[in-house]
């Protein structure tokens, strides 16, 4: 079976349609017949012996024993029960679960729960945050809602969602504490709608509804007004083709949006997340001296660690487009600095994936965009090679920059984001020395193309645990669709 053909049948299955027969071509697919899941491990007892256990704050080797879906204990020598599933993980580290609040998991993306989450878990990415768009007469909570029932039916990995309704009426301000009722308490607001400054007042409302309510605010910071007048001036003047991406969204378009929303998170405190930051200007213009005191968080995506406009101008330009586009040398270095010290609190995949083909469709321009790449399958290990690897950061901030920061900005934390007794058991096995090859191949994605293709990567997942089921194992996807559950979360303190 070609690997598109195995993504394919597990899409059905997910549905629960036939799933027809497999054979051993598409490894990366999660094993969805009788046969497979009857080798699947499920929860029970586990003993994870002689591995190096990494958090944020601390490193040591350790064994660990997993009770169900619960870490049970952490200590030298400790004994397993007769039944229990030994794993040795001499030489390997033990760390938490991956954890990317931002990923693109519906629509026109050509990923669903299923295979998008069955990326993650391949990346040692446990728990994934999307959207819940409403359809048509859905109010917000209404939409959230149908989505919460969603994961049960299809996900592999635990899934958590961001609200998103425009404009910012005073009913969807009302609906706050309900959001918050859900256990999904986060919404995004896009700055580049070009009404944005007209609904000024009523965000401000919503703002501080958000606040009172523990809801977190996510923001994507580009002026819309100045984007639609860059975008006019390219078109008189011809130039509207791909390779002038990176001017149709000029940094200043950025810088002047993450200044507004500084602005506005000062004046109602409410808790704040900008999503996707680009550029050194928009990192000094969000982490200024007094801004260090606003309940505010960031994050960068992959693309901005390793790849910069010059992309744009090659043959395959248009698969590196995403918004805000590739910046300079300069803003990539800037990433890489905030990333080293905390100015930027975490990475995010901002997963929006396409196929080659409808990337590469001429018809695109600089006005009609198919944004983003595929990137759950390959955010920890790209980072982990490149920059515990390079020696730009420790693999204490390693864990914190993919796990434990995201962890506790959207409520998850103790129960995610760490390897400690009583939190959940959402645990990567992860071997530092272990090289390979990036393929398109190699990801459940059903994105054909991956930025990163032909990239000598070292450091990869070789197992992944999630509340204590083992879900990908010698480099198959184990986990069943509809294992996944959603992933509650409490309201933010301010």
């Amino acid at each position: 079976m070609k690997r598109r053909e195995a993504l394919h049948t597990l899409g059905a299955a997910a549905l629960g349609l036939a799933a027809g027969t497999h054979d051993g071509a598409a490894s990366m697919r999660p094993a969805t017949s009788e046969s497979a899941r009857a080798g699947q491990q499920q929860a029970g007892e586990i003993l994870i012996r002689g591995g190096r256990v990494v958090n944020a704050d601390a490193s040591f080797t350790a064994d660990v024993r997993i009770l169900g879906s619960t870490i049970a204990e952490i200590g030298a020598n400790l004994t397993a029960g007769a039944e229990a599933r030994i794993i040795d993980a001499t030489g390997q580290l033990v760390i938490p679960g991956g954890i990317d609040p931002h990923a693109h998991l519906q629509g026109s993306f050509v990923d669903d729960l299923t295979t998008g989450t069955a990326a993650a878990v391949a990346g040692g990415i446990t728990t994934v945050g999307t959207f819940a768009y409403p359809q048509d007469g859905e109010n917000a909570v209404e939409a959230m809602n149908r989505w919460l029932a969603e994961v049960s039916r299809s996900a592999i990995g635990d899934v958590f969602f961001h609200g998103s309704t425009w404009p910012p009426t005073p009913e969807f301000a009302e609906l706050m504490p309900d959001l918050a009722a859900t256990g999904q308490p986060s919404h995004k607001i896009f700055m580049t709608r070009r009404d944005f400054g007209a609904s000024r007042g009523a965000l401000i409302e919503l703002l501080e509804a958000a606040r009172d309510a523990g809801v977190v605010t996510l923001m994507h910071c580009e002026d819309g007004v100045m984007l639609a007048a860059v975008l006019q001036r390219l078109r008189a003047e011809g130039r509207t083709s791909l390779r002038y991406f990176a001017e149709s969204r000029p940094v200043i378009a950025e810088v002047a949006a993450t200044q507004d929303a500084v602005a506005l998170c000062e004046l109602t405190q409410a808790p704040m997340h900008f999503v996707h930051l680009s550029s050194r200007r928009a990192l000094e213009a969000a982490r200024t001296p007094h801004s260090r005191e606003l309940p505010l968080t960031i994050e960068t995506r992959p693309l901005y660690l390793y790849f910069t406009e010059g992309r744009f101008l090659g043959e395959d330009g248009p698969l590196y487009v995403g918004q805000p586009p590739l910046r300079s040398p300069s803003d990539m270095d800037a990433m890489w600095d905030g990333l080293v010290d905390g100015r930027i609190d975490f990475l995010a995949t901002d997963h929006a994936p396409w196929t080659r083909a409808q990337k590469m469709d001429p018809e695109l321009d600089v006005s009609r965009l198919r944004p983003g790449v595929s990137d759950l399958r390959y955010m920890r290990p790209v980072l982990f090679s490149e920059g515990v690897g390079g020696g730009r950061i420790s693999e204490q901030r390693f864990v914190e920059v993919t796990s434990t920061a995201a962890a506790r900005t959207f409520g998850l934390y103790p129960e995610r984001g760490v390897v400690r007794k009583g939190s959940l058991a959402d645990i990567v096995v992860f071997d530092p020395r272990l090289e390979r090859i990036a393929s398109a191949d190699d990801d459940p994605s059903r994105s054909d193309y991956t930025p990163f293709e032909g990239r000598r990567v070292t450091g990869w997942p070789v197992i992944t645990i999630r509340r204590g089921e083992v879900v990908y194992e010698g480099g198959q996807v184990t986990g069943r669709p509809g294992s996944g559950r959603p992933a509650e979360r409490r309201p933010r303190q301010t």
